[in-house]
């Protein structure tokens, strides 16, 4: 079916432009939130007469949504969760329980604009998960999941914490073969090895 988008979305089109979408996409998700409108001739009209107030509309829109990104960006939310000694859940954390955190902190998100690229989460650990703000506004956040207990929650490692250990490490190892490179292979050095000194004081004696 042919519909009119009042705002602009997401990989189908702009204010004003008329696409063509599945049926049940347009019936049951675009027009009940006011997104579209069927494109007949009559609709067509409103929307040219509506134009200057859509635009408004979805400027403001799009203004909010970067006022909420701006407050989002680069922080750290924490979701303590049961689990077992192995890390592993007992349940899940999925786009509900993410937008509850962030909410609890005084940002409303919506479970819909949170998007988890490696599905739902099962497992602690450090997470980098994308908000679909606005169809042109997105923000990344880092969510930490970590273990829940009756002592209290136990953190999980740092993401990059392991490749810092191992460089460091390698650093040490590395000051220890320049220190190794300075020292005698053997010990007992032969006649070639003598300073050129000593060597002449044996020819003059012989």
């Amino acid at each position: 079916m042919e519909v009119i988008l009042l705002q602009k979305v997401r990989n189908l089109g702009d204010l004003g432009d008329t696409v063509t979408v599945r049926p049940g996409y347009g019936r049951n998700f675009l027009m009940p939130r006011g997104i579209a409108l069927p494109a007949t001739k009559a609709n067509l009209t409103v929307f040219e007469e509506r134009r200057s107030e859509l635009q408004a509309a979805s400027q403001e829109r799009e203004d909010r949504a970067n006022a909420r990104a701006d407050q989002l960006r680069g922080k750290e939310y924490i979701i303590a969760m049961r689990a077992s000694d192995e890390g592993k859940l007992f349940g899940s954390v999925g786009p509900q329980e993410i937008s509850d955190a962030i909410t609890q902190e005084g940002v409303e998100v919506n479970p819909k604009e949170v998007t988890l690229t490696e599905g739902t989460i099962r497992v602690v650990g450090e997470y980098t998960t994308l908000l679909q703000l606005h169809a042109e506004v997105e923000v990344e956040v880092t969510v930490i999941v970590a273990q829940k207990t009756d002592m209290g929650i136990n953190m999980p490692p740092r993401r990059g914490a392991d490749a810092a250990e191992e460089d460091a490490t390698a650093d040490e190892l590395d000051g220890e073969r320049v220190e190794d490179a300075g020292e005698p292979a053997d010990e007992t050095g032969t006649e070639a090895d003598a300073p050129l000194e000593e060597r002449a004081e044996e020819d003059d004696q012989s």
